[in-house]
């Protein structure tokens, strides 16, 4: 999400998931709006892969014959192998419903400082947020310079859009999707602690 505060008085916002795994988003996106700021609400990796599979479904972009447990984990498996045979990279576009969960990525180039201005961007959990919403749309309030509250109404209608039925990922593939998406995360957690804004650790489903 983001806003750009600009002009006195007028606030102008969009939300976009993709911005963020976009190595030169910033750079460009800063030279047309330098005053913008931007807000990253990270999901665990593993219930954001899962959660791209239903809304791939959703849209159309994998069938509803393959809308089933048994299809995630075939589809997921697949591309955890293409990439560890190196057969794909994390640029490629069709290892994206997997490799958007890999934050560090895109975050590298929009929180270094140089590109954009540290100041300029809050990284939150999504967790967080659901669990605790009035209190960090408070942050998110302070961050973008907001003096009106968001009203308790409003903070009361939030819900994943998402209506179909739901694919449910088994503990297998749950571990294998912690496995890969591990590294990167301590990737995260190392970044955030370094920028002085600790990014408290997704739960493991080994954990459980």
């Amino acid at each position: 999400s983001s806003a750009d505060t600009g002009c006195a008085g007028r606030r102008s916002f969009e939300a976009c998931p993709f911005y963020l795994g976009e190595r030169h988003a910033p750079a460009i996106i800063h030279a047309v709006f330098p005053h913008l700021r931007a807000v990253a609400i990270l999901r665990n990796p593993r219930e954001r892969t899962t959660s791209a599979f239903n809304d791939y479904v959703r849209v159309g972009r994998v069938r509803r014959a393959n809308a089933s447990a048994a299809g995630m984990e075939a589809l997921i498996f697949e591309k955890l192998n293409l990439l560890r045979t190196r057969q794909r990279t994390l640029e490629s576009f069709d290892m994206r419903m997997l490799t958007s969960g890999v934050y560090i990525y895109g975050l590298r180039a929009w929180g270094d400082g140089a590109v954009w201005p540290q100041r300029q961007l809050l990284v939150l959990r999504s967790e967080d947020l659901f669990e605790g919403t009035e209190r960090m749309m408070g942050r998110v309030q302070s961050f973008l310079g907001l003096s009106a509250p968001f009203s308790a109404d409003a903070l009361a209608h939030v819900h994943n859009r998402n209506p179909i039925s739901k694919a449910r990922a088994s503990p297998r593939l749950n571990q294998a999707l912690d496995a890969f998406f591990a590294p990167y995360n301590e990737e995260l957690y190392a970044w955030a602690a370094a920028r002085g804004t600790p990014f408290a650790r997704w739960e493991n489903a080994t954990q459980r």
